[in-house]
């Protein structure tokens, strides 16, 4: 946690962003174009059967949020269930899911060790730092946008409309911030070094302009919107390919602490010919 700028303040905090910023700059559209090719085959896999069938969506949605993390981070996810994997944010983490989470951790580290031994522990602790920050909020997010979306179409095929290039929803649904001084905001007083509470959650259904800060704004900025956007660009066009319709059978939000997470979303697939067929 050392070397992620979210737990460090000062210098420190402005040297991390920039470690971090050039990272991810690293190859970029390459890392992008693999990602791409990898997410729309994921996506094709899931909905092209062209028959009628129960998909599990938030399957689809962790395979493509762990595929582009892979790419992005350079190491692959760590093997077994991730599905019920806790968050380094939880706040009420148990003795048993604390020792789960060391160990994934553990394992993706050793696998950046293999895989990149010429670097510095601190850049594997970075490359882990970046899947493990990154992982849960898209998740969160794509789930929730997705199944806006799905909503929204209210039985039209995918190829309809495209899934906004800005999210919708945010799995994050709020973040904190003290205050460096003392100050009044829209008539509440703040006393100076007091935790704020900023509800991201509060930008639903503003327009794209404003949902940009989901991300946040000025200085902390996420570094991680470019790559996001460039993500949700991925899914949102090989969603449009799919000439089918999505009818969502079974939906509801974890019980987290952090972040806002499907536990389960599930849906029911109709090709164009049946939905004709079901027009005569």
């Amino acid at each position: 946690m050392r070397n992620l700028p979210l737990w460090v303040d000062g210098p420190q905090h402005a040297e991390l962003r920039r470690k971090v910023a050039t990272f991810l700059a690293e190859d970029r559209l390459v890392k992008l174009a693999r990602a791409k090719a990898r997410i729309r085959a994921a996506i094709a896999k899931a909905l092209g059967s062209g028959g009628p069938a129960r998909v599990d969506l938030l399957a689809l949605v962790r395979e493509v949020v762990d595929v582009f993390m892979e790419e992005i981070t350079g190491i692959p996810r760590p093997d077994g269930d991730l599905s019920s994997l806790p968050s380094i944010f939880s706040s009420n983490l148990g003795v048993a899911a604390r020792r789960r989470l060391e160990a994934s951790l553990k394992r993706q580290f050793e696998m950046a060790q293999n895989l990149f031994p010429a670097e510095p522990p601190e850049r594997h602790a970075l490359r882990v730092g970046q899947w493990t920050m990154g992982r849960d909020p898209l998740i969160g997010s794509l789930g929730l946008s997705l199944h806006n979306h799905i909503t929204s179409l209210d039985g039209a095929p995918l190829c309809v409309r495209r899934l906004p290039s800005v999210p919708t929803q945010t799995g994050v649904p709020a973040i904190g911030r003290i205050a460096n001084f003392a100050q009044t905001v829209a008539g509440c007083p703040v006393a100076e070094g007091a935790l704020i509470e900023c509800r991201l959650d509060s930008l639903t259904g503003r327009p794209a302009a404003e949902r940009q800060h989901f991300f946040g704004a000025g200085p902390h900025l996420c570094l991680g919107r470019p790559f996001t956007l460039a993500f949700w660009d991925c899914v949102a066009d090989a969603l449009a390919d799919q000439d089918i319709s999505l009818t969502v059978c079974d939906f509801a939000l974890a019980q987290n602490d952090v972040f806002d997470i499907p536990s389960v979303f599930t849906a029911r697939t109709t090709s164009l010919s049946q939905l004709g067929s079901e027009a005569l």
